[in-house]
């Protein structure tokens, strides 16, 4: 077990809700974030517990915050923006990060510009680690493992069902702008290129009904071929906007082509962050009452889909705290930049996402 796990964010919605699922487990965290104030407050609430300021702005002062023994998980949103010196922390320190972002390019980053980096000191780094995308990597690797050696591809889709905007936090709501209008790619003919955001759009059956989705970049295209080395192509589709993935599939065609007018994107950027503000968000300390469903399925080379996995169960919230807190207190293989199954193993990690409320449907 590592010597400290630090929560970097740990007054934000899902940085809260993960410190205090560690306290439950009897773990004593340390809590990081900006505000000494709010930090203090959280740390008596939950028991006592040791806290320290960090600002991602003052990159020096999360270095400051771990050493080779501990585990960083950081919940600082949106990524893009804040969650680099975090990871560089992590590497320059060798120890074990743990993330919760779904944004693409941001996981990309950490791919391509941290994985030699973090394998020369030691570190292991993981990102996504919450409901995007390691419930998708997850069912993706069962759907694999039964499909056999003739599966080269395998399609993941994620729902929400009897969620809308008022179940995203705010950290969320700001996150999928970026996701939205951002850079987006995909494993396909063996290698992760990059592609337009909802470049696809498929339905799954869920719940006994066919649901549309769209792709996006995600986790499962770095993490998946890493551990089934015969994939070809991988997919992973949102079905958050349910009938509207056609439309949105409609409008990033044309977004991509307004983007390319120099300031339009961070334009976009900036109105849309505000734009979401104005949405409610659910209370701090709180789950929405929302099912997720991940549907997975493995095909052969002409498309024959060979075995197919649901999986159903608590929020993603829920889950993401459930998850991080089990997966903060494991043993991770390394180093380098990893999805689950590599860090874990198969077993281990089914083992993990039952003990977090994930279950198989049949």
């Amino acid at each position: 077990m590592a010597d400290r796990i630090v929560v970097f964010g740990a007054t934000g919605y899902t940085g809260e809700l993960i410190a205090s699922r560690l306290v439950a487990l009897g773990v004593r965290p340390v809590l990081a974030g900006r505000s000494e104030t709010r930090l203090s407050a959280l740390a008596e609430r939950l028991g006592g517990l040791e806290w320290a300021r960090a600002d991602a702005m003052r990159q020096n002062t999360v270095f400051d915050l771990v050493g080779p023994d501990d585990v960083l998980v950081s919940t600082v949103g949106p990524f893009s923006k804040w969650g680099l010196p975090a990871a560089r922390a992590a590497v320059a320190a060798g120890c074990t990060y743990i993330d919760t972002t779904g944004e693409p390019e941001f996981i990309r980053r950490l791919f391509s510009e941290l994985d030699e980096p973090a394998r020369r000191s030691g570190a292991r780094l993981l990102p996504s680690l919450s409901y995007e995308f390691a419930a998708g990597s997850l069912a993706g690797a069962l759907a694999l493992d039964e499909a056999g050696e003739d599966a080269v591809r395998v399609d993941v889709g994620y729902y929400a069902l009897g969620g809308g905007p008022n179940s995203l936090s705010a950290g969320t709501r700001e996150s999928l702008v970026g996701i939205v209008l951002g850079d987006h790619f995909a494993f396909r003919d063996g290698s992760v290129q990059s592609v337009r955001s909802a470049e696809r759009v498929r339905s799954f059956k869920v719940a006994g009904k066919a649901r549309e989705a769209f792709s996006l970049g995600g986790a499962e295209h770095y993490a998946l071929p890493d551990a089934f080395e015969q994939l070809r192509e991988v997919n992973v589709y949102t079905g958050w906007f349910g009938p509207l993935s056609r439309a949105v599939q409609a409008g990033s065609v044309v977004g991509s082509i307004v983007q390319r007018v120099p300031l339009v994107q961070p334009t976009m950027k900036f109105w849309g962050e505000r734009a979401v503000s104005l949405v409610g968000a659910p209370e701090r300390g709180t789950t929405p009452d929302v099912r997720s469903w991940i549907a997975a399925e493995a095909s052969d080379a002409a498309g024959n889909v060979l075995a197919s996995v649901n999986l159903a169960g608590a929020d993603g919230y829920d889950f993401t705290a459930s998850f991080v807190a089990w997966a903060a207190q494991r043993s991770v293989e390394g180093p380098g930049v990893l999805g689950p199954v590599t860090a874990f193993g198969l077993q281990a990690l089914e083992a993990g996402a039952l003990s977090s409320g994930l279950t198989r449907v049949v």
